[in-house]
């Protein structure tokens, strides 16, 4: 009978024992994103345009971590072997906490969005006073079906701009223009009063990459960004005469030697180039490239000024191409990020990348090691390499509010302080895509081809190869090719949205 008892008990607590071990294991499971310092493991996955990812462990990443308490695991890769990696990746399932892309609008992404494998972000957004202030334009154009899935690597929402030889300018006796009369002027002036003063016959106005500039004078002459929706309907931009008065702006200044003669086949770097060796006396961009260009310039021309604009008065005022207001999202996959407690931890954590320290080190880099500070203002040290070791790692890549809005504030130049004003001036007089938040299954999966309709068909006309009812005959080609299907898709997910 003792024995019996002795054993009964004995079975019982090795039962207990056992409970409580399968207990531990369970809590310990649900710990598995901290580490023994109560720091989150944060897994990424986003592209890197660099040449080589700083090593594990730099000064950049340790003050990253020591900030936002946390243990990262960076997985970077330059642009192209990112996107061709995605989509087996998002497939697979098997995926890291967060992934920063470009191609949340590509047809298999808007599957996985809707098939529930990734978190909607926007119902914890007010919990995190830096990432919900972000302009709700930008968080719309990301937006999927209402919803929001991703945070967004913002940046100016109208970033067009023109940047010019200003020494030329002056050499000319001329002024900034203010309108499309008076910028044609001194595209005029640049291709034939000798605005270099070295007695040759060497410039011209502009330099421009296939049909770029379309797009811009397009808007400035009335025309549509993209689409226009009016009471649920939408029409292309190609489909109105304001659309084509920008493109005989265009027409003009080829036929009158004003821009690049063969604008149709160069590469980027050939169209930067024309302007950085002096052959072209404008270079459109976006307001982020002036400083950088100047640099560039200035190696072997030291005495170069450089001045640059955004707004011209056209035949309807003022008017500017708005953008997304971003450079891709960050989205996280609930295959790795399994409960909203979660979520919030990973959320806190770009939270913390929005304060000063971070923005200050993603702006000005390691104090001691990139700058220094003198009387309160950081000085960067030249001889530090902040663009391979903070910029193009960390800065590009893992921002999501650009770092001048909280960074601590040095001295700037005055091509800095136009980097910052003129998108904010833009900003009153953009015109807005209304498809930027609407699917269309024809664009995702005969966009590219529909688009080469068109670009064709506005070089053509450009070059004198097709004249207006040519270039008509070609609009209405993309139009029953597909043109018409996007305009009635985007008709029909705006009703829902409506709704």
């Amino acid at each position: 009978m003792n024995k019996l008892f002795v054993l009964i008990i004995g079975t019982l607590l090795l039962l207990a024992l056992l409970v409580s071990c399968s207990g531990k294991k369970e809590v310990d499971s649900e710990k598995t994103n901290t580490n023994s310092d109560d720091k989150l493991e944060i897994s990424i996955m986003m592209h890197f345009d660099g040449i080589e990812f700083p090593q594990k462990g730099n000064d950049v990443e340790k003050e990253i971590e020591e900030y936002t308490k946390s243990k990262l695991d960076i997985q970077a890769a330059p642009g192209a072997t990112f996107s061709e990696k995605l989509p087996a990746v998002v497939a697979s399932g098997d995926m890291p906490m967060v992934i920063g892309m470009n191609q949340f609008r590509e047809p298999y992404m808007i599957n996985a969005l809707r098939g529930d494998l990734f978190w909607e972000i926007g119902l914890f957004l007010d919990q995190f006073p830096n990432l919900s202030s972000i302009n709700s334009v930008i968080y719309d154009n990301i937006s999927l079906d209402g919803k929001t899935y991703g945070l967004p690597r913002v940046r100016p929402l109208a970033r067009d701009i023109y940047i010019y030889r200003k020494d030329w300018l002056d050499n000319l006796g001329m002024e900034e223009p203010k309108t499309v009369e008076e910028f044609y002027e001194m595209l005029y002036a640049f291709s034939y009063n000798d605005p270099d003063q070295n007695g040759k016959d060497d410039t011209y106005g502009m330099t421009v990459e296939k049909e770029g500039l379309i797009n811009r004078f397009a808007p400035l002459f009335g025309a549509p960004n993209g689409w226009e929706e009016k009471d649920g309907q939408f029409t292309h931009t190609t489909s109105t005469q304001e659309y084509l008065d920008g493109l005989n702006f265009f027409k003009k200044l080829y036929d009158n030697g004003l821009i690049t003669k063969d604008f149709a086949v160069i590469e980027r770097s050939q169209w930067e180039e024309a302007f950085a060796l002096g052959k072209a006396g404008v270079w459109p961009d976006t307001s982020n490239a002036i400083v950088r260009m100047y640099n560039r310039i200035r190696e072997h021309e030291p005495n170069v000024e450089l001045g640059a604009f955004s707004l011209l008065e056209g035949p309807h005022g003022k008017r500017v191409a708005a953008g997304g207001g971003h450079n891709g999202i960050f989205v996280f996959p609930k295959s790795s990020i399994k409960t909203e407690e979660e979520l919030i931890q990973v959320l806190s954590f770009f939270e913390k990348l929005q304060e000063e320290p971070m923005h200050t080190l993603f702006k000005w880099g390691v104090e001691g090691k990139h700058y220094d500070l003198v009387d309160g203002k950081p000085i960067l040290n030249e001889s530090a390499d902040l663009h391979n070791e903070v910029i193009l790692p960390y800065t590009l890549p893992l921002g999501i509010v650009p770092a001048e809005e909280n960074a601590l504030v040095g001295d700037i130049s005055q091509l800095e302080q136009l980097e910052r004003e003129l998108p904010v001036e833009n900003e009153e007089f953009a015109i807005h895509n209304p498809t930027t938040k609407l699917i269309s299954d024809t664009q995702a999966e005969k966009g590219p081809q529909l688009n080469t309709i068109i670009s064709d068909a506005n070089i053509k006309y450009i070059m004198g190869q097709l004249d207006e009812k040519g270039w008509k005959k070609e609009i209405d080609r993309w139009r029953t090719s597909g043109g018409d299907k996007m305009a009635e898709e985007y008709a029909q997910e705006y009703a829902k949205l409506d709704k």
